[in-house]
């Protein structure tokens, strides 16, 4: 099935399925979403409007199946209205975004062909501010068990609290101490651990919450924090990354 639009930019993702937990987790910041597509790739950047957190994510041309660019353009979607569509796929549909300074087209491929069209809409990007953060612990942390760790945490507390020291980081409800949470590189949990200072910090466990799923994309989160730092998680995706970041509890 083709086009209908006449596409300024033209991409083809592998996985709509791993597309789709990425605009979930993006739903979960903000309400309508600016993509910046250009020939060096798809980048978003989104701010809450409580500026507690941001997300970036970046999927360079080599993450595509395809991928053609005449003219850059902005492409901005109602995120609730994007998730939608995103919904009962496989692993193996694919996704196809068409769009032009008027129009958004998209494609999911799979079994069956379903297209949908929209205004490109004028979405203003909150201007995200550059952060020069010091981090005093930094960890390479595999996925599952820290995603079960947050997921637990962040159901039973408000706060969640972080603690290094040599081969261990500790999580843990902040606000009551009465529920620990170990990680350690003698379990194998933790693949690398660099203690620069030990240090602890807390963070809001809503915050922590919303992206807890999109974490199951990848076998291996980088985590850093410091004492007066921001909660800093990474992963690479499917060939692409996304970068979280949540201001401390003070």
């Amino acid at each position: 099935m083709s086009i209908t639009i006449e596409p300024k930019i033209l991409a083809l993702y592998p996985s709509a399925k791993d597309f789709a937990d990425v605009i979930d987790t993006v739903g979960k910041i903000v309400d309508e979403v600016l993509i910046y597509v250009d020939p060096h790739g798809f980048k978003i950047r989104a701010l809450d409007p409580s500026r507690i957190a941001m997300l970036s994510i970046n999927l360079p041309p080599e993450a595509f199946q395809e991928y053609s660019v005449s003219e850059e353009v902005g492409v901005g979607l109602a995120v609730s209205v994007l998730s939608r569509i995103l919904k009962q796929l496989k692993k193996s549909d694919r996704i196809t975004i068409a769009a032009n300074n008027e129009y958004v087209e998209i494609l999911i491929e799979g079994m069956s062909v379903r297209r949908y069209k929209f205004k490109n809409l004028e979405v203003i990007a909150e201007e995200a501010p550059e952060l020069t953060a010091h981090y005093d612990v930094e960890a390479s942390i595999l996925s599952s068990p820290l995603r079960a760790t947050l997921s637990e945490l962040a159901s039973i507390c408000s706060t969640i609290g972080i603690a290094a020291k040599e081969d261990t980081l500790t999580f843990f409800d902040y606000d009551t101490r009465k529920s620990t949470y170990r990680l350690t590189t003698a379990a194998g949990t933790i693949i690398n651990l660099n203690v620069k200072r030990e240090a602890s910090a807390a963070y809001d466990s809503g915050y922590v919450s919303k992206i807890v799923e999109v974490l199951k994309l990848s076998n291996l989160i980088e985590l850093k924090y410091g004492a007066e730092a921001p909660l800093h998680l990474s992963m690479e995706f499917a060939g692409g990354r996304i970068e979280y970041l949540i201001a401390p509890k003070i």
